[in-house]
């Protein structure tokens, strides 16, 4: 998903010509999320398959982090949730800069991965704070290289695409319950669990080959630019909200570390539904920017208001942003080249979100968080309603939409 081709001009044309017998709604890249429920049946390589759990098992690990992390280093829950500025920072990082400068090969994976069972090791014992920062920060470029290579090899083929793409959401529905009972012995229980998670990939194989991004020019394509900068904000506030829902699960509902879990994991599972619904999203900025109410309503909403607005969440986004994905790819030159700069983008909004959650949180201003993240996510959504209907009425080489002289 994170390929580049080379480009030939800095000007939109016309969706690029597909290869015989193929079209945008064959498209992998745009369809990944679609194939979610159909996951695994033929099968990708079992070494990707357990990278991309082992990642997914990383991420999903955060919010339950906060606490623990807390308690024991003796700082604030807010500055605890730098750990996923670390992580995040990093994974976004390693995506824009290593398809640039390396090959990708079946050993780098495994190297990463080996990488990636010591640093959570590592975590286990570290003894300040900074130095787990210092450790996690490793540990995203780990998870960052494995994702990367996991997806360019699944990029090949659709039978691996669509066992790859099932294995994040299946991970994600099942981690929440479980990090939520292992945070009760603290964060040094779950780093232990996510160096084991870790293991398998370290062990196995997978016949990962490619070569390194070719330098391009990108499509000037101003909507373009636009979409890119709402994924941004779509997960720059949105992650600032949700990294904190543990917080806001005890700290105003009065929920346990487990009640609340339940929440995530049906997040996870209305990310399944709307995935698979998608492809038939004709308005997916509605859909997104929906997510701004159900956001508010977990926070100032009734308890039972916590579990839809979480469940609505996941589902309204992957409703909406493969919906995104293919706006992109009408106005790029190559079907893949806005694919990984939206991936790169909404990877560095989940990166700095937590950031600004933080400053929230320890001020005690979990409904201003709500608000604020919930008028982001809205504004994001609104914005991609306007370049929908903005290109409903321009045709693709009309200069409103794109720059022609770049």
């Amino acid at each position: 998903m994170r390929t580049v081709a080379d480009l030939a001009n800095g000007i939109d044309q016309q969706p690029p010509t597909e290869p015989h017998g193929s079209s945008h709604s064959d498209n992998p890249v745009m369809h990944v999320p679609s194939r979610v429920l159909y996951g695994g049946r033929q099968g990708a390589p079992l070494a990707l398959i357990a990278a991309t759990a082992a990642v997914t098992l990383l991420f999903a690990s955060t919010p339950f982090l906060i606490t623990p992390l807390s308690e024991h280093y003796g700082i604030s829950e807010g500055f605890a949730g730098s750990i996923s500025v670390a992580q995040v920072g990093a994974f976004a990082a390693v995506n824009f800069i290593f398809p640039r400068l390396l090959r990708p090969s079946g050993k780098l994976l495994r190297v990463a991965a080996i990488s990636l069972v010591i640093l959570n090791l590592l975590s286990v014992f570290a003894g300040l704070y900074a130095v787990l920062l210092v450790l996690r920060v490793l540990a995203g470029a780990a998870a960052g290289t494995m994702t990367w290579l996991t997806w360019s090899n699944a990029m090949k083929r659709k039978s691996s695409m669509s066992s790859i793409a099932a294995t994040g959401p299946m991970t994600a529905l099942l981690a929440a319950p479980l990090m939520a009972l292992i945070s009760g012995w603290g964060d040094q229980a779950i780093y232990a669990t996510l160096a084991i998670a870790a293991v398998p990939a370290a062990v196995l194989w997978a016949p990962v080959a490619g070569r390194k991004r070719a330098k391009g020019v990108i499509s000037g394509s101003r909507s373009n630019r636009i979409l890119l900068a709402s994924l941004f904000a779509l997960t720059f506030f949105g992650s600032s909200l949700f990294i904190n829902q543990t917080i806001v699960a005890r700290d105003i509902h009065g929920l346990t570390a487990f009640t609340s879990s339940i929440a995530f994991s049906m997040n996870a599972a209305g990310a399944i539904a709307g995935a698979r619904l998608s492809t038939r999203i004709r308005y997916p900025g509605w859909f997104l920017a929906s997510i701004g109410p159900a956001a508010v309503l977990t926070v100032i909403g009734p308890t039972w208001m916590f579990y839809v607005g979480m469940t609505w969440w996941g589902f309204a986004f992957w409703v909406g942003v493969p919906g995104v994905l293919q706006m992109l790819v009408d106005r790029s030159l190559e079907p893949s080249e806005r694919a990984g700069d939206a991936q790169g983008v909404m990877a560095l909004g989940r990166a700095f979100g937590p950031a600004l959650g933080g400053a929230f949180v320890d001020a005690g201003a979990l409904v201003a968080l709500a608000v604020t993240s919930a008028t982001g996510i809205a504004i994001a959504g609104t914005s991609v309603i306007g370049v929908k209907e903005g290109r409903e009425h321009l045709p693709p080489t009309d200069d409103r939409t794109i720059d022609q002289h770049e």
